[in-house]
């Protein structure tokens, strides 16, 4: 039934196109050379949808709606969702618009096929709550890795007293990343696949390092700006 009365009395269905036979009136109204503002009061239709509707009958001829409900391709696909799962488990504090970059840096999604910010909200909210980085892919790295505390020989600590693996670069790992790192924060696959080489450091960590440098910069821009703010106040 209808869902709504517009400012002329008339009734609608919020969301759906007008019926074939109103559509129809109005434009055997308009061939008459009647008004578009005496058709919208004849037929209690808004006199902006008159005027969508011939627009569109005299672009194109067709005298229906341009679409009907599922013509937007969706562009969070499986596969999309799927990556963008992998990624907040291994790197939970991502947001969503590093997300959006890094589908579009890697070839998941072109740049007229990608998800948006709300979009990809949107899946991470449907993200099972127990999504967490797993230990895997930290112990498998090559660095050099420090024991949780409280692991002694013989005793395993309680779940809530675990503490994360955290890989320690060398030298020469950690000055590879850097100068990539400014030459683009984003790296592609490519990039990705070259310092994994060169670094021996699997392309889990090297994720992860961009995206904790990523966090630095961030906090010191933020840092270095509010000083100079400070700095500039009188007194």
């Amino acid at each position: 039934g209808p869902s709504g009365v517009n400012q002329l009395g008339g009734l609608f269905l919020n969301g759906r196109p007008l019926p074939a036979c109103k559509r129809r009136r109005i434009i055997e109204l308009a061939a008459r050379g009647v008004r578009g503002s005496d058709i919208s009061r004849s037929l209690k239709v808004s006199n902006g949808c008159v005027s969508k509707i011939l627009g569109h009958y005299y672009r194109t001829g067709a005298m229906g709606p341009k679409a009907m409900g599922g013509s937007k391709p969706r562009m969070a696909t499986p596969e999309v969702v799927a990556r963008i799962a992998q990624m907040k488990l291994e790197q939970p504090s991502l947001f969503a618009w590093e997300i959006r970059r890094q589908l579009h840096a890697e070839g998941i999604c072109t740049s007229n096929r990608i998800p948006s910010v709300s979009s990809i909200n949107r899946v991470l909210r449907k993200l099972p709550s127990c999504c967490s980085p797993t230990e895997a892919g930290a112990a498998s790295s090559p660095g050099t890795q420090h024991p949780a505390r409280g692991s002694g020989p013989g005793r395993r600590p309680a779940p809530s007293t675990q503490h994360k693996n955290r890989t320690v670069f060398s030298r020469q790992q950690a000055e590879a990343l850097e100068r990539e790192f400014q030459r683009g924060q984003y790296p592609d696959t490519d990039t990705r696949q070259r310092l994994a080489a060169a670094t021996q450091l699997p392309d889990t960590t090297i994720r992860v390092w961009f995206s904790n440098r990523r966090a630095k910069w961030r906090r010191e821009a933020r840092q270095e700006l509010e000083a100079g703010a400070a700095g500039d106040s009188p007194g």
